[in-house]
Protein backbone atom coordinates (compact mmCIF):
# COMPACT_ATOMS: atom_id res chain seq x y z
CA UNK A 1 0.00 0.00 0.00
CA UNK A 2 3.02 2.24 0.76
CA UNK A 3 4.24 1.58 -2.36
CA UNK A 4 1.05 2.34 -4.30
CA UNK A 5 0.51 5.49 -2.55
CA UNK A 6 3.90 6.44 -3.97
CA UNK A 7 3.11 6.14 -7.37
CA UNK A 8 0.23 8.23 -7.12
CA UNK A 9 1.69 10.64 -4.49
CA UNK A 10 4.94 11.25 -7.08
CA UNK A 11 2.88 11.21 -10.56
CA UNK A 12 0.71 13.91 -9.19
CA UNK A 13 4.06 16.30 -8.32
CA UNK A 14 5.80 15.91 -10.94
CA UNK A 15 2.69 16.60 -13.53
CA UNK A 16 3.37 20.72 -12.10
CA UNK A 17 7.09 20.49 -12.94
CA UNK A 18 7.11 20.99 -16.70
CA UNK A 19 5.80 24.12 -18.76
CA UNK A 20 4.75 23.56 -22.12
CA UNK A 21 1.97 24.67 -24.13
CA UNK A 22 -1.63 23.26 -23.34
CA UNK A 23 -5.08 22.47 -24.24
CA UNK A 24 -6.36 23.92 -21.14
CA UNK A 25 -8.91 21.84 -19.47
CA UNK A 26 -8.29 23.35 -16.29
CA UNK A 27 -9.85 26.34 -15.42
CA UNK A 28 -8.19 29.87 -14.06
CA UNK A 29 -9.95 28.64 -10.96
CA UNK A 30 -8.80 25.42 -11.04
CA UNK A 31 -5.41 26.04 -11.71
CA UNK A 32 -5.50 28.62 -8.50
CA UNK A 33 -6.92 26.54 -6.08
CA UNK A 34 -4.53 23.75 -7.09
CA UNK A 35 -1.27 26.17 -6.73
CA UNK A 36 -2.63 27.59 -3.11
CA UNK A 37 -3.74 23.70 -2.28
CA UNK A 38 -1.42 21.38 -4.05
CA UNK A 39 -0.38 19.24 -1.46
CA UNK A 40 -4.02 18.70 -0.34
CA UNK A 41 -4.84 18.29 -4.20
CA UNK A 42 -2.09 15.65 -4.32
CA UNK A 43 -3.13 14.03 -1.31
CA UNK A 44 -6.70 13.67 -2.37
CA UNK A 45 -5.19 12.59 -6.10
CA UNK A 46 -3.20 9.81 -4.29
CA UNK A 47 -5.62 8.80 -2.03
CA UNK A 48 -8.31 8.47 -4.26
CA UNK A 49 -5.80 6.53 -6.93
CA UNK A 50 -5.35 3.94 -4.09
CA UNK A 51 -9.09 3.73 -3.40
CA UNK A 52 -10.55 2.93 -7.17
CA UNK A 53 -7.58 1.24 -8.11
CA UNK A 54 -9.15 -2.11 -8.12
CA UNK A 55 -12.92 -1.16 -9.01
CA UNK A 56 -14.53 -1.83 -12.06
CA UNK A 57 -15.06 1.10 -12.98
CA UNK A 58 -11.47 3.20 -12.21
CA UNK A 59 -11.88 6.12 -13.87
CA UNK A 60 -15.41 6.96 -12.65
CA UNK A 61 -14.85 5.77 -9.29
CA UNK A 62 -11.62 8.16 -9.25
CA UNK A 63 -13.62 11.52 -10.53
CA UNK A 64 -16.74 10.96 -7.89
CA UNK A 65 -14.26 10.49 -5.30
CA UNK A 66 -12.37 13.47 -6.37
CA UNK A 67 -14.91 15.86 -6.98
CA UNK A 68 -16.44 15.01 -3.72
CA UNK A 69 -13.40 16.69 -1.77
CA UNK A 70 -11.85 19.48 -4.33
CA UNK A 71 -13.83 22.72 -6.20
CA UNK A 72 -12.55 21.19 -9.63
CA UNK A 73 -14.56 21.02 -12.84
CA UNK A 74 -15.26 17.97 -14.11
CA UNK A 75 -12.34 18.40 -16.72
CA UNK A 76 -9.88 19.23 -14.48
CA UNK A 77 -10.64 15.79 -12.40
CA UNK A 78 -10.49 13.91 -15.28
CA UNK A 79 -7.22 15.39 -16.39
CA UNK A 80 -6.22 13.98 -12.80
CA UNK A 81 -8.16 10.68 -13.75
CA UNK A 82 -6.04 10.36 -16.78
CA UNK A 83 -2.69 11.19 -14.76
CA UNK A 84 -3.18 8.25 -12.09
CA UNK A 85 -4.27 5.69 -15.26
CA UNK A 86 -0.86 6.25 -16.96
CA UNK A 87 1.24 5.96 -14.11
CA UNK A 88 -0.55 2.90 -12.91
CA UNK A 89 -0.33 1.31 -16.54
CA UNK A 90 3.26 2.36 -17.30
CA UNK A 91 5.23 2.87 -14.43
CA UNK A 92 3.43 0.29 -11.57
CA UNK A 93 6.64 -2.05 -11.35
CA UNK A 94 9.22 0.86 -11.39
CA UNK A 95 7.48 2.45 -8.50
CA UNK A 96 6.67 -1.00 -7.17
CA UNK A 97 10.04 -2.23 -7.36
CA UNK A 98 12.41 0.39 -8.32
CA UNK A 99 13.70 3.25 -5.97
CA UNK A 100 11.82 6.84 -6.05
CA UNK A 101 14.12 8.59 -8.68
CA UNK A 102 13.15 5.37 -10.74
CA UNK A 103 9.39 5.72 -10.79
CA UNK A 104 9.85 9.62 -11.06
CA UNK A 105 11.63 8.96 -14.04
CA UNK A 106 9.29 6.75 -15.33
CA UNK A 107 6.24 8.84 -14.93
CA UNK A 108 8.15 12.12 -16.59
CA UNK A 109 8.76 9.93 -19.67
CA UNK A 110 5.28 8.63 -20.13
CA UNK A 111 2.57 10.58 -18.26
CA UNK A 112 3.93 14.32 -17.58
CA UNK A 113 3.03 16.03 -21.21
CA UNK A 114 -0.34 14.32 -21.12
CA UNK A 115 -0.97 15.76 -18.03
CA UNK A 116 0.10 19.23 -18.66
CA UNK A 117 -1.11 19.39 -21.91
CA UNK A 118 -4.55 17.89 -20.84
CA UNK A 119 -4.60 20.16 -17.44
CA UNK A 120 -3.36 23.82 -19.19
CA UNK A 121 -0.28 23.63 -17.15
CA UNK A 122 2.53 25.74 -18.43
CA UNK A 123 5.14 28.52 -18.36
CA UNK A 124 3.80 30.72 -20.97
CA UNK A 125 5.88 33.45 -20.22
CA UNK A 126 8.77 31.38 -20.10
CA UNK A 127 9.73 32.90 -16.46
CA UNK A 128 10.79 29.81 -14.96
CA UNK A 129 7.29 29.34 -12.93
CA UNK A 130 4.33 27.63 -14.44
CA UNK A 131 0.72 29.14 -14.09
CA UNK A 132 -0.11 27.16 -10.97
CA UNK A 133 2.32 29.69 -9.22
CA UNK A 134 2.56 32.84 -11.11
CA UNK A 135 0.39 35.51 -10.74
CA UNK A 136 0.46 36.58 -14.41
CA UNK A 137 1.73 33.78 -16.67
CA UNK A 138 1.66 36.53 -19.67
CA UNK A 139 4.53 38.50 -18.14
CA UNK A 140 7.75 37.62 -17.20
CA UNK A 141 9.09 39.95 -14.99
CA UNK A 142 6.27 38.70 -12.67
CA UNK A 143 6.73 35.55 -11.11
CA UNK A 144 7.54 34.62 -7.50
CA UNK A 145 10.40 36.21 -6.07
CA UNK A 146 10.64 38.44 -8.69
CA UNK A 147 11.54 42.48 -7.76
CA UNK A 148 9.03 44.41 -6.83
CA UNK A 149 8.86 47.76 -8.07
CA UNK A 150 6.40 49.71 -5.67
CA UNK A 151 3.73 51.87 -6.24
CA UNK A 152 3.11 51.06 -9.90
CA UNK A 153 -0.06 48.85 -9.49
CA UNK A 154 1.66 45.19 -10.12
CA UNK A 155 2.55 42.55 -7.55
CA UNK A 156 5.56 41.71 -9.27
CA UNK A 157 6.42 39.16 -6.96
CA UNK A 158 3.46 37.57 -6.39
CA UNK A 159 2.66 37.88 -2.93
CA UNK A 160 -0.62 39.10 -3.10
CA UNK A 161 0.38 41.64 -0.78
CA UNK A 162 -0.65 45.48 -1.19
CA UNK A 163 1.92 47.27 -3.85
CA UNK A 164 1.29 50.65 -2.22
CA UNK A 165 2.70 49.18 1.29
CA UNK A 166 6.34 49.00 0.83
CA UNK A 167 7.41 48.62 4.69
CA UNK A 168 5.28 45.79 4.87
CA UNK A 169 3.35 47.07 8.34
CA UNK A 170 -0.16 46.43 6.79
CA UNK A 171 -0.76 49.96 5.98
CA UNK A 172 -1.11 51.85 2.60
CA UNK A 173 1.12 54.61 2.19
CA UNK A 174 -0.49 57.54 2.31
CA UNK A 175 0.48 58.90 -1.09
CA UNK A 176 -1.71 56.37 -2.26
CA UNK A 177 -4.88 56.46 -0.57
CA UNK A 178 -3.89 54.83 2.62
CA UNK A 179 -3.23 56.19 6.21
CA UNK A 180 0.58 55.49 6.91
CA UNK A 181 2.71 58.80 6.88
CA UNK A 182 5.78 56.94 6.49
CA UNK A 183 6.19 53.88 3.92
CA UNK A 184 9.73 53.49 4.60
CA UNK A 185 9.73 52.92 8.26
CA UNK A 186 7.34 49.92 9.65
CA UNK A 187 7.70 51.74 12.98
CA UNK A 188 6.05 54.81 12.04
CA UNK A 189 1.98 54.48 11.42
CA UNK A 190 -0.56 56.57 11.92
CA UNK A 191 -2.46 59.44 9.75
CA UNK A 192 -0.16 62.88 8.40
CA UNK A 193 -1.29 66.17 9.87
CA UNK A 194 -1.95 69.60 8.05
CA UNK A 195 0.90 72.25 8.91
CA UNK A 196 0.83 75.46 7.76
CA UNK A 197 3.47 77.75 5.36
CA UNK A 198 5.55 80.04 8.20
CA UNK A 199 7.07 82.42 5.95
CA UNK A 200 8.01 84.67 8.38
CA UNK A 201 9.36 82.22 10.84
CA UNK A 202 7.27 83.53 14.12
CA UNK A 203 6.12 80.00 15.16
CA UNK A 204 2.31 81.11 13.59
CA UNK A 205 1.08 79.41 10.06
CA UNK A 206 -0.55 81.01 6.94
CA UNK A 207 -3.95 79.88 7.01
CA UNK A 208 -4.01 79.29 3.15
CA UNK A 209 -1.28 77.72 2.37
CA UNK A 210 -0.47 73.88 3.98
CA UNK A 211 0.86 70.86 3.35
CA UNK A 212 0.62 67.34 4.86
CA UNK A 213 3.39 65.62 6.81
CA UNK A 214 4.06 63.03 9.33
CA UNK A 215 6.28 66.03 11.27
CA UNK A 216 6.36 69.38 11.56
CA UNK A 217 8.87 70.38 8.44
CA UNK A 218 10.78 73.30 8.27
CA UNK A 219 9.68 76.55 7.63
CA UNK A 220 6.10 75.69 8.80
CA UNK A 221 3.55 76.06 11.95
CA UNK A 222 1.28 73.32 13.79
CA UNK A 223 -1.52 76.33 13.67
CA UNK A 224 -2.87 79.12 11.07
CA UNK A 225 -3.19 81.91 13.11
CA UNK A 226 -0.96 84.77 11.89
CA UNK A 227 -2.98 87.47 9.87
CA UNK A 228 -0.08 88.57 8.43
CA UNK A 229 2.90 86.04 7.31
CA UNK A 230 5.09 88.38 5.84
CA UNK A 231 5.70 89.94 8.84
CA UNK A 232 7.96 88.85 12.11
CA UNK A 233 6.42 91.16 14.60
CA UNK A 234 2.59 90.40 13.56
CA UNK A 235 1.38 87.21 15.24
CA UNK A 236 -1.35 86.40 17.94
CA UNK A 237 -0.08 88.23 21.48
CA UNK A 238 2.74 90.25 19.56
CA UNK A 239 3.63 93.34 21.55
CA UNK A 240 3.09 96.44 19.16
CA UNK A 241 5.08 98.19 17.51
CA UNK A 242 3.58 101.62 17.28
CA UNK A 243 3.20 101.69 13.73
CA UNK A 244 -0.75 101.62 13.81
CA UNK A 245 -0.97 98.36 12.64
CA UNK A 246 -2.84 95.25 14.43
CA UNK A 247 0.45 93.62 15.74
CA UNK A 248 -1.27 91.09 18.07
CA UNK A 249 -4.12 90.04 15.40
CA UNK A 250 -6.76 90.47 17.43
CA UNK A 251 -8.49 92.45 15.16
CA UNK A 252 -7.89 96.02 16.34
CA UNK A 253 -5.34 98.44 16.31
CA UNK A 254 -4.68 99.71 20.08
CA UNK A 255 -2.63 100.23 22.77
CA UNK A 256 1.45 100.55 22.23
CA UNK A 257 0.49 99.35 18.25
CA UNK A 258 -1.10 102.98 17.86
CA UNK A 259 1.35 105.35 16.01
CA UNK A 260 3.03 107.73 18.50
CA UNK A 261 2.48 110.58 16.12
CA UNK A 262 -0.97 109.54 14.69
CA UNK A 263 -1.39 110.78 11.38
CA UNK A 264 2.07 110.69 10.62
CA UNK A 265 1.70 107.63 8.11
CA UNK A 266 5.25 108.06 6.59
CA UNK A 267 7.25 108.14 10.01
CA UNK A 268 8.84 111.41 8.78
CA UNK A 269 7.83 113.27 12.13
CA UNK A 270 5.83 115.51 10.02
CA UNK A 271 1.96 115.31 9.30
CA UNK A 272 2.30 116.92 6.11
CA UNK A 273 0.89 116.45 2.57
CA UNK A 274 2.11 113.35 1.66
CA UNK A 275 0.48 111.58 4.82
CA UNK A 276 -2.70 112.80 3.44
CA UNK A 277 -2.44 111.46 0.36
CA UNK A 278 -1.60 107.82 2.34
CA UNK A 279 -5.20 108.90 4.49
CA UNK A 280 -7.17 109.41 1.11
CA UNK A 281 -5.74 106.23 -0.46
CA UNK A 282 -7.29 104.53 2.78
CA UNK A 283 -10.45 105.95 3.06
CA UNK A 284 -13.21 103.63 3.20
CA UNK A 285 -11.16 101.50 4.16
CA UNK A 286 -13.42 98.22 6.12
CA UNK A 287 -10.74 95.52 7.06
CA UNK A 288 -7.19 95.73 8.72
CA UNK A 289 -7.30 100.02 7.79
CA UNK A 290 -3.41 101.06 8.51
CA UNK A 291 -5.20 104.96 8.11
CA UNK A 292 -8.06 103.89 11.05
CA UNK A 293 -6.92 106.91 13.60
CA UNK A 294 -9.36 106.41 15.69
CA UNK A 295 -9.36 102.67 16.26
CA UNK A 296 -12.90 101.81 15.42
CA UNK A 297 -12.14 99.46 12.32
CA UNK A 298 -13.19 101.36 9.45
CA UNK A 299 -11.37 105.13 7.95
CA UNK A 300 -14.49 107.28 7.97
CA UNK A 301 -15.08 111.19 8.48
CA UNK A 302 -14.05 110.68 12.39
CA UNK A 303 -10.67 109.71 10.86
CA UNK A 304 -10.35 112.81 9.04
CA UNK A 305 -11.55 115.34 11.30
CA UNK A 306 -8.92 114.02 13.36
CA UNK A 307 -6.85 113.94 10.55
CA UNK A 308 -7.10 117.63 9.60
CA UNK A 309 -6.72 118.95 13.27
CA UNK A 310 -3.42 117.42 13.60
CA UNK A 311 -2.57 118.38 10.04
CA UNK A 312 0.51 120.39 9.67
CA UNK A 313 1.99 119.12 12.99
CA UNK A 314 5.26 118.01 14.03
CA UNK A 315 5.60 114.86 15.88
CA UNK A 316 7.22 115.14 19.14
Amino acid sequence: MILLKRLFTLSIFLAFGSHIQAQGNCSEEDLLYIGNNLEFVQQVAADCGIECLFVGDPQTCFSECMSAQVPLTAGCVGCFSEQTTCASDNCFLACAFGSEAECAACIEANCLEGFNECAGVGDFDEDGFSNLSDCDDNDNTVYPGAPEIWYDGIDQNCDGLSDFDQDMDGVDSAEYGGTDCDDTDALTLGETSTYFEDADDDGFGNLFVNIQACSLPEGYADNNLDCDDSRNDVYPGAPGTGENIDNNCNGLVEGDESALCLGDFDNDQVIGTNDLLIFLGGFGCLISCPTDIDNDGIVTSSDLLIFLGAFGSLCQ
